[in-house]
């Protein structure tokens, strides 16, 4: 992360300019922003149609379909007039005899002008993008070569093409072999390095580890190995480590973190699946530490675990182990991770669990000894295999130790029977199944005043007792005074 982390927000302005020459170089270039999301709303109405016999506005959204078929990018369509000399928050198009209010060069075709806001994380992102075409031009709509016997005119589809490509958030691509380079040319398509570029921008998450969040207690460290704020989000010169964990909720939910450090600068970020910050700590106010507790709306969200690209304090560095502790508030039960099978086999099932000690008011993970929980479940189970004779299993994990629930309602350690799934229940396999698999269950009664427990839940198929359908992610128990 960069200082200062939270910025004043700015706009300011940035020019593409297509041109009439030709020349060569190579790669795709961003030119140092993105859309906080792959999505955004562009506005077309265009009047006239080409000599070829197609609309102006036809070959426009032809343009746009083309980055919305090809990319991640996604532009949503608004048949109607916006002005793009306009500062209105709006994205649009039109012709025009004038860069609202400057002279056209002698060879520009059409011009992107960008306006940016200053984000908390990463480089400046784009807020309004518009396209002014030099109406001056003479211009036509067909594919192939520019220059062909018996057609006149620039092809105004592949100008769009290019002029979208600014819009989206690249730079002029210094190769011929690009819709992306800076001059016109006989490329008619999205090339694999316009593509690219695209991915590169919206993609980023693929370019960096991501692991899922287990609540609780964990160790990690940021070092010169890890992911990069500019990997991350493209762009960006925030050349600082980052560490991301996903994470899913069904149920509105308080997710409370402390990140502790003796030696790095700790700051703490929750982001949504676009990376748009919601919630931050940078204080550092007590040491090296970070701490941050942010009521969250069912979704998909990252925990990003950073620290800052130059040193701030003289005893926090930047780079250095940290410990998370994470502790989540929910209203009801919340997703357990992707699922999985012990044979690979691909399963469409869905698994949510949580611990509660009020009787479901509310679900934790972290409680006192003398609480009385219950552990609750729910499995979405695969629609091929409702209906079928099954069996449930629940597992908890302590240590190292793998304890099975049984149909006594007893925990047996599974070395006494190596190799064997000990079942919780036979039945016949309904589309959901719930349950309180556990029930009233007081630590202090049986001894313990500190403990971790992870809890796992899956089901079988009585045709194929030696598969089980499970979830990677556990549900956490901690026990603490």
């Amino acid at each position: 992360m960069t200082r200062p982390m939270l910025r004043i927000h700015t706009k300011f302005l940035s020019l593409f300019v297509l041109m009439l020459s030709s020349m060569q170089v190579s790669a795709f270039e961003i030119d140092g922003s993105r859309w906080p999301t792959g999505e955004i709303e562009f506005y077309v109405a265009l009047d006239g149609t080409a000599a070829s016999g197609i609309s102006w506005n036809a070959a426009f959204i032809a343009a746009m379909n083309y980055w919305n078929d090809e990319t991640s990018f996604n532009f949503i369509l608004r048949e109607q007039y916006r002005d793009p000399c306009l500062s209105d928050g709006l994205n649009s198009v039109d012709f025009s005899d004038n860069l609202c209010g400057s002279e056209f060069g002698k060879n520009t075709l059409a011009v992107t002008v960008q306006s940016f806001k200053s984000a908390i994380l990463g480089g400046p992102t784009i807020s309004e993008a518009d396209i002014i075409i030099d109406q001056n031009k003479e211009f036509n709509v067909y594919d192939g070569r520019l220059a062909q016997s018996g057609i006149q005119g620039l092809d105004l589809r592949r100008i769009a093409l290019h002029e979208l490509g600014h819009v989206i958030g690249l730079g002029h691509e210094p190769s011929s072999a690009a819709i992306m380079a800076p001059e016109i040319s006989n490329l008619d398509r999205l090339q694999a390095d316009d593509i690219a570029g695209a991915q590169m921008l919206y993609d980023g998450v693929i370019n960096c580890a991501v692991n899922e969040l287990v609540l609780g207690s964990f160790n990690n460290a940021l070092d010169a190995t890890d992911c990069t704020v500019s990997e991350l989000l493209p762009g960006s010169s925030d050349t600082s480590p980052i560490d991301l964990y996903r994470f899913a909720l069904s149920n509105p939910a308080t997710l409370s973190l402390s990140m502790t450090s003796s030696t790095l600068d700790s700051v703490l970020l929750i982001a949504d699946e676009n990376f748009q910050i919601i919630g931050f700590d940078n204080k550092s106010i007590d040491l090296c530490n970070s701490s941050l507790t942010q009521l969250l709306q069912p979704g998909t969200y990252f925990l990003l675990a950073n620290t800052f690209d130059t040193q701030v304090k003289n005893e926090c560095g930047i780079s250095g182990g940290y410990k998370i502790d994470a502790s989540m508030r929910s209203g009801g039960l919340n997703p357990l991770g992707s699922s999985a099978s012990l044979t690979g086999a691909a399963i469409n099932a869905n698994f949510n669990g949580g611990i509660t000690s009020d009787g479901g008011v509310s679900f934790t993970n972290q409680f006192v000894p003398a609480a009385s929980l219950d552990v609750a479940v729910r499995i979405d189970i695969d629609p091929q295999h409702v209906g079928q004779a099954g069996f449930l299993v629940i597992a908890a994990v302590v240590d190292e130790q793998i304890l099975f629930l049984n149909e006594q309602g007893q925990f047996v350690d599974s070395a006494a029977n190596p190799g064997v799934i000990t079942r919780a229940s036979n039945k016949i396999l309904t589309a959901v199944e719930e349950s309180t698999a556990i029930d009233n269950l007081v630590p202090e009664s049986l001894g313990i005043s500190e403990m971790q427990v992870d809890f796992f839940f899956g089901y079988g198929l009585s045709s194929s007792p030696n598969e089980l359908y499970y979830h990677q992610l556990p549900l956490r128990l901690i026990i603490a005074p």
